[in-house]
């Protein structure tokens, strides 16, 4: 889903593939590889510049320093989990699995007790850090919330409820 949206903001600015490499210093196939979905091949640095000269989030807002390996390879599938952040890209609701807390006994969510997900659960690759999967750019926790929600509203509240909650931890 990422890799669509920086695609899709690509295209809004009018800009070529070749372009956009030109601008943050790559090659235009490490653009082409990003956009379909292959984002774990380049570094963090040249994705996180692609992703601001196009202006999209590279990660939610007050989700702090860059996310870590998610601990022990997994994530919590639950939406409602206060380890997924919330924020909105073009309209899609994401959640950004934040890392397990220690100690956790690495099978289940330290936070809510769901069993955590190691597998992209559209493709079956291998969990890395982010909101979505690099390899289909399928979202990892999926959007329960009702038809009709207003989401950047409520992403900005739930982020606020998680952090009073996680201040409460300290």
């Amino acid at each position: 889903m990422f890799c669509r949206q920086l695609a899709r903001a690509r295209r809004e600015k009018g800009m070529t593939q070749s372009a956009l490499a030109q601008a943050v210093a790559c090659k235009q196939s490490a653009i082409s590889m990003l956009e379909s979905g292959q984002g774990e091949k380049l570094s963090h640095e040249t994705v996180a510049k692609i992703a601001a000269l196009l202006g999209v989030p590279c990660e939610p807002e007050s989700a702090g320093t860059p996310a870590a390996k998610v601990a022990g390879g997994g994530y919590c599938p639950d939406a409602a989990c206060f380890s997924n952040v919330p924020y909105v890209v073009a309209d899609d609701l994401l959640f950004w699995p934040r890392p397990q807390p220690a100690p956790s006994d690495g099978r289940h969510c330290a936070y809510c007790g769901e069993l955590l997900e190691r597998l992209c659960p559209h493709c079956g690759a291998r969990v890395t850090d982010g909101a979505c999967c690099p390899a289909c750019g399928g979202a990892r926790v999926t959007n329960t919330l009702p038809p009709g929600t207003d989401l950047a509203t409520w992403a900005a509240q739930r982020r606020r409820e998680i952090a009073e909650w996680r201040s409460l931890l300290s």
